[in-house]
């Protein structure tokens, strides 16, 4: 509904003052003020009282008309401090208008009084209530980023406080990028490329053993593959730049041997094709929860219309992921196809064990990276 100018006729603009909605002539003919916006604006209530008493009074309008309604509305004169306002006001909708300057002469409400000096004692426990809260809200905060948010809302964990590397993960990148060429390769005739050069535990013997290595790079559709190379370039790259290139590369070749290793103990007669760097990426994670245990993981919770971030120790989630990763081979133990979560296992102890055993190698230069 447009409010007009009862002196210009033009639409009034929709403003705040002092924090009440009130409408504006464009051309600073004045202000159309609610009856109840006036209450909150003035200090004195009996200005308001007097104004209303004096408005139901008066049988006839001879002021200008209503911003809403169109009818005249009843000019009244108030006093307001040394001078005296004549404002327009319309009963029936209860709207005034105020021409210029008169909005800021009715009565203000007085200033609130100072506050008295608190003990110093008594500022010293506030001051570490406030620090505690902050802490505490920090602690929920989510992730630092605006793609974290949304990584979150496709139930991707993000990483925070994570050490600055030192230098670029140049092997990481060059993994990714050679998952995702293999993967547009392959993506013609992606059913027969994964029986040629997929691992198959009853015939590991394949072109002379290469499958085992070249499963480790194929990919079953584009989900299979955005998974697993979020994993890889979030935890690969700190994992990297802790290692160093050559021992990084080397603990991806091993823990991808590992994957697959147990994949073949665990199912030895399996004619079904086992593809994916998440037995190799199994390692990475493993390494990483080792190497950066107190990185903080933040994963989004949801349920239904509830949402919430919470935070908990790398160690806690790759904690978590190791004994659902666990769970899921038992349950999957004696089925065909789906997630080979037994290679998941064999790459993640490996990560484990190579994690602790080079750990006191890498830490100063973990520490090094953190402390620069």
């Amino acid at each position: 509904m447009n409010m007009n100018c009862p002196r210009c006729g033009e639409t009034l603009a929709k403003i705040f003052y002092d924090g009440k909605i009130a409408y504006a002539c464009p051309w600073g003919h004045g202000q159309a003020v609610s009856l109840s916006a006036v209450r909150g604006l003035c200090g004195h209530p009996e200005f308001v009282n007097m104004l209303w008493m004096k408005a139901s009074g008066i049988p006839g309008g001879s002021g200008g008309r209503c911003p809403i309604c169109g009818r005249p509305m009843s000019l009244i004169t108030l006093p307001a401090g040394e001078k005296e306002l004549e404002l327009d006001i319309c009963c029936q909708c209860q709207e005034l208008w105020f021409d210029p300057s008169e909005l800021e002469s009715i009565p203000k409400p007085p200033p609130p009084p100072p506050q008295p000096e608190l003990p110093d004692k008594a500022r010293e426990i506030l001051a570490i209530h406030a620090i505690e809260n902050l802490e505490e809200n920090k602690n929920d905060a989510g992730p630092n980023s605006t793609w974290g948010y949304l990584a979150g809302l496709f139930g991707f964990p993000t990483e925070q406080n994570a050490p600055p590397r030192s230098s670029s993960p140049w092997c990481t990148w060059l993994i990714a990028a050679l998952c995702t060429l293999l993967f547009i390769l392959t993506f013609d005739g992606l059913k027969t490329h994964i029986m040629n050069w997929g691992f198959i535990p009853a015939q590991w013997y394949r072109k002379s053993g290469l499958t085992i290595l070249s499963s480790m790079f194929l990919h079953g559709g584009l989900g299979h593959l955005i998974g697993n190379l979020y994993f890889l370039l979030i935890f690969g790259d700190n994992v990297e730049d802790a290692l160093g290139k050559f021992k990084y590369l080397g603990m991806i070749l091993l823990s991808g041997l590992s994957a697959t290793l147990l994949h073949y103990a665990l199912s030895p007669e399996s004619q079904t094709p086992c593809i994916g760097a998440s037995g190799f990426i199994s390692g990475i994670i493993a390494a990483y929860a080792v190497f950066f245990p107190k990185v903080h993981i933040c994963l989004l919770l949801r349920w239904c219309l509830f949402f919430r971030w919470i935070r908990i120790p790398a160690w806690g989630a790759f904690t978590l992921w190791i004994l659902y990763q666990a769970a899921m081979a038992l349950m999957t133990f004696s089925m065909e196809g789906g997630i080979a979560f037994g290679a998941h296992l064999g790459g993640a102890l490996f990560g484990l064990l190579a994690g602790f055993f080079m750990r006191l190698q890498v830490q100063s230069r973990i520490e090094q990276t953190m402390d620069t």
